[in-house]
């Protein structure tokens, strides 16, 4: 397939197997960078970057500090300081804890490129307050975290100057890092609290002679499902540049044998791709088989039409839970080369006291090792929405530990969350926010992350979603196991009653010295709404619909919104389905319907069928989120508003897209191989059945403000373990995921 040549800079090599003498900066879903950096692009060129550009110039952006300000950053595991500018002029770190390991503590800066076979000069001065020994190192920012350049350095309270020329003999590396780690060193003994200064940061090329470009980055003529279609559904192909025809063939994958001819529809200019596309639609092809499909010059990936098409993807997309579960072992029968022992079992002290509590168990979160009240919730809840509504969709031969109990998988894999949910419940009704360590862990398996775990303070976003949930699992749970249903439903009255009791918002950000995901969140109306709505459909009780009416209406914040912050959609289908009709249903269910016609809109405005006008952190969320919400609409309506919109957007996620991509790790043609995602790179392969987070046009990580800088919206996409705010996963982007399979598959 020809393939055409766009600038989009760098796609980087991974190298295993290179010493890795440094350890990580991890950076994960709630951090952002405050580095700004700018690069060099072309025009559609076969040469990415003009090699005179990269000569004559300091990579390190006021790397005097002249400005009294620093873009500088702070990494820490089990260590502990602080940085700033000081009154000299001079970035200080004021180390207050060696910690354990070289990398306890370590500072660090992102927002340069290095390239192939070119030499770099790297210049600074430094001291300390006492002699020690630091380790100076530009490096990978992600994989092995191998070294282009390091050097052990000795500080005294003299200031040296630090000199190195290196060559850089690795692949081309658009955002590599430049740290210092100033831990525990053997040679440094034991360390008091001290001080280093550095200054005059200086790094430029100096011989571009050898320079070899990273090569380009190419996207298909031809977008559609790569995975397939069912018989009887919609089937569009999306063609770009010279692959715009006036017709376009169906031909048989494996003989070439033409199966159909059809029209093209006129192109049209897509803003959040920036080019010209045309539909192109199939819908007739209902026979099973492997296909491809032929515009001129180009042709598609293969894809399968088939009764079963989805059925291996939508279990790797559930099974993905599994293999984020904690503190149990994941065994190799199931797990393969993810299995790992029991992780995360000790007891975790609560912040801000000397009290410990068990809080094992549950899912990890995303590419770290945390466990979220917020998101997990959010989890939790699309599962069970899934099998409330098309509970044909689910069996209990899962191939997890619990099938064939009787009871459908989804629910055991629910059931393993909320076990851990009810852990994290205070003895007087409210939830603790999460569990972490205070610093994200290297790219270690689960169970090399043995820092202190520390459960943070209560939060009433925590409480209300922990509320809603208990309320829908004592529903749910009911007539498989009666006893935890109750359970349940004891433990969501008393989330009520403390929410109650408690009407001020209540911790939603991180408190000092944690630095892991903060999910935080200024508004609690939602999650009060969600917790009142389920109570109340779950009891009838009128209580609950007068604290639910109350609330609503100041505002009645019950749209389209399906995330771990904004659970508003969740708070008006559950206060819309219930059995009972509360006395706000009317409005509610205006509010309700407020969002649909945007995501309707977006829909038939875009080439691929996207409900997105705008690419955020965590787009396919987004993306998968609409679909979910117009079905929750069809299911409150007795409509079928939601069927185009879900199979729209479930064909984005698996290729229908502008780059080409099935998001769905593990299959189709081309998905990702390089997640943010701890056990995936500590493997050196990705865990199948994970959504990657997808075009992020914020670029909001080093790497994709050095690689995508000028890209369109919706190609804001890299492939590389570096971008966690493009490529990471987490268990409520793959939880919607889930739902829309559900449907499709329960509906053909």
């Amino acid at each position: 397939m020809k393939k055409r040549i766009v600038s989009v800079i760098l796609a980087i090599s991974m190298i295993a197997g290179v010493a890795a003498c440094s350890k990580p900066t991890p950076t994960e879903t709630t951090e952002t960078s405050e580095t700004e950096t700018e690069i060099e692009t072309t025009e559609e060129t076969e040469t990415t970057l003009d090699p005179n550009s990269i000569m004559g110039f300091n990579m390190i952006e006021n790397g005097d500090f002249a400005s009294k300000t620093t873009t500088w950053m702070t990494f820490f595991e089990g260590g502990d300081g602080t940085l700033a500018v000081n009154s000299k002029g001079e970035l200080q770190f004021d180390c207050k804890k060696a910690g354990h390991k070289d990398y306890s503590n370590q500072i660090y800066y992102d927002g340069f490129s290095l390239y192939k076979n070119c030499k770099y000069e790297m210049q600074f001065d430094y001291y300390s307050t006492i002699e020690r020994d630091l380790d100076y190192r530009i490096q990978i920012n992600g994989s092995d975290y191998h070294a282009y350049s390091e050097q052990t350095i000795h500080a005294t309270t003299e200031v040296q100057h630090f000199d190195l020329v290196f060559m850089m003999e690795f692949d081309s590396d658009p955002a590599p890092r430049l740290c210092f780690n100033m831990g525990k060193f053997e040679s440094n003994g034991k360390l008091e609290e001290h001080s280093i200064m550095f200054d005059n940061f200086d790094l430029r090329c100096i011989d571009d002679t050898g320079y070899v470009d990273g090569g380009g980055v190419s996207y298909p003529e031809i977008n559609l499902n790569q995975i397939g279609y069912l018989p009887d559904a919609p089937k569009v192909a999306v063609l770009n540049g010279d692959a715009i025809v006036e017709k376009a063939l169906v031909v048989d994958a494996a003989s070439g044998t033409q199966v159909y001819e059809g029209a093209v529809d006129a192109k049209v200019f897509n803003e959040s791709t920036g080019r010209d596309e045309a539909k192109f639609d199939f819908s007739d092809i209902t026979v099973p088989g492997t296909y491809k499909v032929v515009a001129g010059d180009f042709e598609s990936y293969e894809f399968t039409i088939a009764d079963n098409v989805y059925d291996e993807a939508f279990d790797a997309t559930l099974r993905m839970f599994y293999m984020q579960r904690c503190g149990v072992e994941l065994t190799e029968n199931i797990a393969g080369i993810y299995a790992h022992p029991e992780c995360h079992t000790d007891e975790a002290v609560i912040y801000g006291t000397e009290e410990t509590i068990d809080v094992s168990g549950g899912w990890h979160d995303a590419g770290d090792y945390g466990r979220y009240v917020v998101s997990g919730a959010k989890a939790a809840a699309d599962l069970m929405l899934a099998y409330e509504l098309y509970p044909s969709a689910f069996d209990d031969d899962l191939g997890i530990p619990e099938s064939g109990n009787g009871i459908p998988d989804v629910l055991d894999e629910v059931k393993f969350e909320l076990d851990w949910l009810f852990k994290m419940q205070a003895p007087d009704g409210g939830v603790y926010h999460k569990v972490t360590c205070a610093n994200f862990p290297g790219f270690v398996m689960p169970e090399e992350e043995t820092e202190e775990l520390i459960v943070t303070p209560v939060s009433t976003t925590a409480t209300g979603d922990f509320a809603a949930v208990m309320a829908m699992a004592s529903v749910i749970y009911k007539d498989i196991d009666s006893e935890f249903a109750a359970k349940c439903l004891d433990a969501a009255v008393m989330a009520a009653e403390y929410l109650d009791a408690n009407t001020e918002l209540e911790g939603t950000s991180n408190p000092d010295g944690i630095v892991t995901g903060e999910y935080p969140d200024q508004n609690d109306v939602d999650e009060r709404l969600w917790a009142y709505a389920e109570l109340f459909k779950t009891t009838g009780d009128s209580k609950y619909d007068d604290s639910f009416s109350a609330l609503a209406g100041a505002g009645i914040p019950c749209a389209a919104d399906l995330g771990w912050q904004g659970v508003g959609a969740y708070a008006g289908y559950a206060y819309l389905s219930a059995g009972t009709k509360g006395k706000f249903y009317d409005a509610a269910l205006a509010s309700f319907m407020s969002g649909i016609a945007n995501v309707e809109s977006a829909v038939a405005s875009d080439s691929y069928g996207s409900s997105l006008t705008e690419y955020p952190w965590g787009s396919n969320m987004s993306i998968a989120n609409n679909g979910m919400y117009l079905l929750l609409y069809d299911a409150v309506a007795k409509d079928s508003k939601g069927d185009s919109c879900a199979r729209a957007q479930l064909d984005y996620l698996l290729g229908k897209n502008g780059l080409g991509y099935c998001f769905l790790s593990g299959f189709g043609t081309v998905s990702p191989e390089s997640p943010h995602h701890r056990p995936s790179q500590a493997q050196g392969a990705a865990v199948p059945g994970m959504i990657a987070g997808g075009p992020d046009q914020n670029l909001e990580d080093s790497y994709a403000q050095n690689v995508l800088k000028d890209t369109a919206p919706a190609l804001c996409y890299a492939d590389s373990d570096q971008a966690y705010s493009l490529n990471e996963v987490t268990i409520y982007w793959n939880s919607p995921v889930v739902f829309l399979f559900a449907y499709i598959v329960s509906n053909g």
